[in-house]
């Protein structure tokens, strides 16, 4: 019997919290449509405690967010028309972000250019290297020279 009690006690609790978590999310709901802030689900459980996927799992408060947002978007208000400041910021962010791609597509330029010369060079230091190599094995041609043995007249390969 006192496990029956037991049982009874935690679905009651249970009941009680989901009752209260619903007036909080109704509660919230009312506070957006007096302050008229933008509606969001996310929002809504910040402002009412709850999580999202309570609001999410109780269709007739989802419906009544559903339609809290429908009239907002329906109904444009007055902070929606741009102002000389919001226009001003726009243009500004504008500017910036062309001075930005500006910027970037500049460095992209010289890096490639760097990049080119440092192969140039890894080239001539090869080059040179193998200049350096023949002349400590012995070898006589050093560049392009012709041999300069009496017996022969010709270039070494």
């Amino acid at each position: 019997m006192s496990r029956n009690r037991s049982v009874q006690a935690l679905t009651d609790a249970a009941r009680q919290r989901s009752t209260a978590a619903e007036q909080a999310v109704q509660k919230a709901l009312r506070q957006a449509r007096k302050d008229n802030t933008p509606i969001t689900v996310t929002g809504l459980a910040a402002a009412a405690g709850v999580s999202t996927d309570f609001i999410y799992r109780h269709p007739a408060l989802r419906a009544q967010v559903e339609a809290l947002r429908r009239t907002r978007r329906a109904a444009p208000s007055a902070q929606s028309n741009a102002t000389d400041v919001e226009a001003a910021s726009s243009t500004l962010v504008r500017r910036l972000s062309q001075q930005l791609a500006d910027a970037r597509r500049t460095h992209h330029q010289e890096v490639t250019e760097l990049r080119k010369a440092l192969e140039v060079a890894h080239g001539e230091l090869l080059t040179l290297r193998r200049k350096l190599d023949d002349a400590a094995r012995g070898d006589r041609r050093v560049g392009d020279s012709a041999c300069q043995s009496p017996c022969c007249a010709r270039r070494h390969p």
